[in-house]
């Protein structure tokens, strides 16, 4: 049945992020050719009009952020929360399988905005300066080269995909704790039946501080550890562990957060919710 939930609400969401793209993209074709207008124009008039393409090129990346988290937010709101929500509580599905397909869900289109965006400041530089993929890269090393630096630094392809493995995983994990920031908070919020949405920025921002905190004092900690340690330039065999003790820490704390956040969403959603 999640595989259901998940393409209709593929389906749903599609319907808005894909035209931000397209957007996206519209405005980044507009926005390069304005901008060689720009390097040659000398009618003022024309100048300040492909100025005003290349701002809203930059706010289009903005917006098409802030849209995917927006989206987020309003999908679980609108389709567990308010009047859909009727509908949705009723379905054979466990709440457990309504709240991973907007977390999933979500989780794709915060990669697919990264990805649109990034693509697009690529190809804005590369059109802009007249280089390509090759010329763009042939100021970095060689695999060769980074092989050997990689033999004499004592440093394994173990090591390298171990901490590539773990970075992607704090990523992923970060991408699952936003999410269940907020359908925590909601949730907990439409636990009440007055002043809802107020409820659940109080949650928000309490659930902000708490968790602020713990990660506050664990960063004290880190720091404290790393001043005591024997990091240096040159010691790179402790830099790397040291470097994969933190990335370790940093996702076994992000993932008892999420823990918490998900247990603190789907009893709201269980026990308490207050559809009225």
């Amino acid at each position: 049945m999640l595989g259901k939930l998940l393409k209709h609400e593929f389906r749903a969401t599609g319907r808005t992020m894909l035209p931000v793209y397209g957007a996206v993209v519209l405005l980044a074709v507009l926005a390069n050719f304005s901008i060689r207008v720009m390097d040659h124009s000398v009618h003022f008039l024309l100048t300040v009009f492909c100025g005003l393409i290349v701002a809203a090129f930059v706010v289009g990346i903005i917006a098409a952020a802030i849209m995917t988290l927006v989206m987020m937010i309003k999908r679980f709101y609108t389709n567990l929360l308010k009047d859909e929500g009727y509908l949705m509580h009723t379905l054979p599905v466990s709440v457990h399988e309504l709240v991973w397909s907007k977390m999933i869900v979500s989780i794709v289109w915060f990669a697919a905005t990264f990805v649109v965006i990034w693509l697009v400041i690529l190809l804005t530089v590369m059109f802009q300066t007249g280089t390509n993929l090759a010329q763009l890269f042939e100021g970095f090393p060689s695999w060769a080269e980074i092989r050997a630096a990689m033999e004499q630094a004592g440093v394994s392809m173990g090591d390298l995909w171990t901490i590539g493995l773990e970075t992607l995983l704090c990523v992923i994990v970060s991408g699952l704790y936003t999410c269940l920031h907020f359908y925590a908070a909601m949730s907990l919020g439409h636990m009440f039946s007055k002043d809802k949405i107020l409820l659940s920025i109080v949650f928000f921002v309490g659930i902000s501080i708490v968790l602020s905190m713990a990660t506050t004092g664990y960063g004290s900690a880190r720091v404290i550890a790393f001043e005591n340690s024997d990091v240096t330039p040159e010691n790179v065999q402790e830099a790397l562990r040291f470097g994969k003790a933190i990335i370790g820490e940093m996702l076994a704390v992000e993932l008892v957060q999420s823990a918490v956040l998900y247990v603190a969403a789907v009893l709201g959603l269980k026990k308490g919710l207050n559809l009225a």
